[in-house]
């Protein structure tokens, strides 16, 4: 097994032993840099009309508040 790569609140390198597949122990595996998500993806229209209904909600409910 290998050393954790974690750190310590103290600055030290941890002296536990890191788990299968990573290169930290369960507790500094907070620390692993995971990649991050493509963001980069179209909506698609179930999510388009769900937004559009949500604001469309906002909007009237705006809107019959200012008139009383």
């Amino acid at each position: 097994m290998a050393q954790c790569a974690g750190k310590t609140q103290r600055g030290d390198r941890c002296k536990r032993d890191a788990r299968e597949g990573s290169g930290f122990c369960a507790i500094h595996q907070d620390q692993e840099v995971r990649p991050r998500a493509d963001r980069s993806v179209e909506w698609d229209r179930d999510s388009m009309v769900k937004a559009a209904i949500g604001c469309a909600l906002v909007v009237a409910i705006v809107f019959f508040r200012i008139r009383r």
